[in-house]
C-alpha cells in the first residue's frame, strides 16, 4: 500500500456525502478501491460491502459504517487536522480498518481478513441485521470501527429498547374543555411517571454506565387547534446496562403503563416497543482487549484507556448472534459525533492503523 494512499481513501471517503439511506455511492466507491487493494468483493442485497483477503485462521472481522447522519460539511484539512462529515464518526474508523486489514496481510499477517461497511448504522442498523440473518460463518475476534480517541480501545455499550405509548380519547371542541378527556393533559401526566422511573434509576447506582437510563424524546399530541386532543403518543428511548436485559425493563415498562391505566377507563392507553438491543461488554482480560493494549503502548508510547460507552451500535446485535470476542475502536474524539465540527488528527488516524495491524500480529500469534 502506498504511503499516502491512507489518507487519500479518507479524504475521498468524506467527499462523498453518505447520510443513513443514501449510501449507494461511497458503497460503490469502497467496492472499487478494495478490489485495487486485493480485497475479494462483494455486495449484498442491502447495500453492504465486503472485502475478503487472505485465507485460514485466525479469522478477523472488520466491520464499520459507511452512513453518517445528515448535514453536509465542507471537507477540508487545515494543518494536521481533516474536517468533514463522518470525520470521526465514523468514516475514519471505517477507513482505518480497510488499510489496517490489507497492511496485516502484507506483512506477512496469518488467517483471513473480512472488512464489513455496512449501511444504516444511524438509523435501525438493517445493514449489520440483515448481515447477522444471513451469518453462516464464525470469526475468531471483531473489531468495530466507532471513535474512541486512538489511545482507548471501547469495551462496553449499553443495550437500548425504544417504545411509544398511544393515548386515544373522544374528541370535543375546545370551547368546552370540561366535558372530555384530554389526550394531551393525560400524556403530561404519563411523562411525570416516567420521569420518576429515570430519576429512580439514576439515584440507584455508583456509576452511570451501570445504571439504566430513560429519556423522552419525542411527543405528539392533538389534531387541531380548536378542538379538545383525541389522541397523544409519547415514545421513550431506554439504556439498559450490561447485566440487565431488555426483557426486564420492558416488563417494567409494561408493569408502569398497566398501572397507570387505573382509573382511566374513558381513555384507550397501548404500548408498542420499536426496538431493541442487549447491553455488550467484553472480557477486560481477553486476549483481543490485551493484544489492543499492548499495542497501543507500541505504537502510541503510553498506556491504553478501556471505554465504556451509554450509547449503542452495531457490536451489540453482533456479539448477540455471534458471541465472537470484539471490541471496538477507531480514531477520532467521539464528543464531535454529529456536530458542525467533524475533524480528526491525521497523525491519530495513521497511528490507529498502526495500532489495529499490530493488534491484530499479537492475536494471530496465537494460532
Amino acid at each position: 500500500m502506498e504511503e499516502g494512499y491512507p489518507e487519500r481513501l479518507l479524504l475521498r471517503m468524506l467527499e462523498i456525502y453518505s447520510p443513513s439511506g443514501q449510501e449507494r455511492e461511497i458503497g460503490r466507491f469502497l467496492a472499487q478501491e478494495m478490489e485495487r487493494l486485493g480485497y475479494r468483493v462483494r455486495i449484498d442485497s442491502v447495500g453492504n460491502v465486503e472485502g475478503r483477503i487472505g485465507s485460514g485462521k485466525p479469522k478477523f472481522l472488520l466491520c464499520g459504517h459507511m452512513d453518517t447522519v445528515e448535514g453536509f460539511l465542507e471537507v477540508k484539512r487545515r494543518g494536521k487536522v481533516l474536517f468533514g462529515r463522518g470525520a470521526v464518526d465514523a468514516k475514519s474508523p471505517l477507513a482505518a480498518l480497510i488499510c489496517a486489514g490489507k497492511r496485516y496481510i502484507e506483512d506477512g499477517g496469518k488467517g483471513e481478513v473480512v472488512a464489513l461497511a455496512v449501511v444504516d448504522e444511524e438509523g435501525k442498523s438493517r445493514g449489520m441485521r440483515h448481515y447477522i440473518s444471513n451469518l453462516n460463518e464464525g470469526f475468531d475476534f471483531a473489531v468495530f470501527g466507532e471513535p474512541s480517541s486512538t489511545y482507548g480501545v471501547t469495551v462496553g455499550y449499553k443495550g437500548r429498547l425504544v417504545f411509544t405509548v398511544t393515548i386515544r380519547t373522544s374528541p370535543g371542541h375546545a370551547s368546552a374543555p370540561r366535558f372530555f378527556e384530554n389526550a394531551v393533559y393525560i400524556g403530561a401526566d404519563l411523562v411525570d411517571e416516567l420521569r420518576k422511573v429515570d430519576e429512580e434509576w439514576e439515584g440507584g447506582w455508583d456509576e452511570p454506565f451501570k445504571s439504566p437510563s430513560l429519556c423522552v424524546t419525542l411527543f405528539r399530541g392533538g389534531t387541531q387547534d380548536n378542538t379538545v386532543p383525541g389522541i397523544c403518543e409519547i415514545t421513550a428511548d431506554v439504556r439498559i446496562p450490561p447485566g440487565m436485559s431488555s426483557k426486564l425493563l420492558k416488563d417494567r415498562i409494561i408493569l408502569l403503563v398497566d398501572d397507570f391505566k387505573k382509573g382511566r377507563e374513558k381513555a384507550e392507553i397501548s404500548i408498542e416497543f420499536k426496538d431493541e438491543n442487549e447491553p455488550f461488554e467484553e472480557d477486560f482480560e481477553s486476549p483481543l482487549v490485551r493484544a489492543f493494549l499492548e499495542a497501543i503502548k507500541e505504537v502510541g508510547g503510553r498506556e491504553g484507556k478501556l471505554l465504556r460507552k451509554s450509547g449503542t451500535s452495531d457490536v451489540n446485535d453482533f456479539v448477540r448472534v455471534s458471541g465472537t470476542h470484539s471490541v471496538v475502536y477507531g480514531p477520532g474524539n467521539s464528543k464531535l459525533d454529529h456536530t458542525p465540527i467533524e475533524n480528526v488528527s491525521v497523525e491519530e488516524f495513521h497511528d490507529s492503523i498502526e495500532i489495529i495491524k499490530s493488534a491484530m500480529k499479537r492475536l494471530d500469534s496465537l494460532f
